[in-house]
């Protein structure tokens, strides 16, 4: 019998303020901007390692390691920068918004992780790790994204403390898309 899995991934999951701040933001600032699929806010969040499929059965030995990295983690602060793209400026594969902060211990936490479930046959991306919190994808706007976007003018930018980070489960189709598995609390 074949084994179930899961899509999962690691991630810093944005306090219900910041979510709600970053919503109100694309509500009032991209609201004439066409994109095929826009996050929904109880999604946003910062990916540390996304892991694919993985078998239900491999599940438990994960959670004892990424218990084991969050150990070695105290809790640090973010916030949230500017926009920013991935593919070209005027017609983004997709909108982000940047991560400031402790950026150093957020590398760390992110190396910690990649570090503990590599012997468990979980592969990091072959690209630099660039944290962000996806808005939208695909645009499909016949004009440009105008300049202003990259630089917003909102209340978001307020720093938050990372005490934790979860294991999100995908369930595609529903909203949210992202079930939280389970907690780590930063230990250190």
């Amino acid at each position: 019998m074949k084994d179930e899995s899961q899509r999962l991934f690691t991630a810093i999951a944005l306090p219900n303020e910041h979510k709600k701040k970053l919503r109100d933001w694309v509500e009032q600032d991209l609201n004439d901007l066409s994109f095929r699929k826009w996050s929904d806010f109880r999604d946003y969040h910062v990916t540390l390692q996304f892991l694919g499929d993985v078998e239900t059965s491999v599940i438990p030995k994960l959670e004892q390691v990424l218990v084991q990295a969050a150990a070695e983690h105290g809790p640090f602060t973010l916030g949230i920068e500017e926009a920013g793209f991935f593919g070209r400026e005027e017609f983004p594969r997709v909108l982000w918004r940047g991560v400031t902060g402790q950026r150093e211990s957020l590398d760390q936490l992110y190396q910690s992780i990649i570090q503990a479930t590599e012997p468990l046959g979980f592969k990091p991306e072959e690209r630099p790790y660039r944290p962000h919190i996806t808005l939208a994808r695909s645009y499909t706007g016949e004009q440009p994204i105008p300049p202003s976007i990259w630089q917003p003018n909102d209340r978001c930018d307020e720093p938050w403390e990372v005490g934790e980070f979860v294991l999100y489960a995908t369930r595609m189709g529903q909203k949210p898309m992202y079930q939280i598995i389970q907690t780590f609390p930063l230990m250190r």
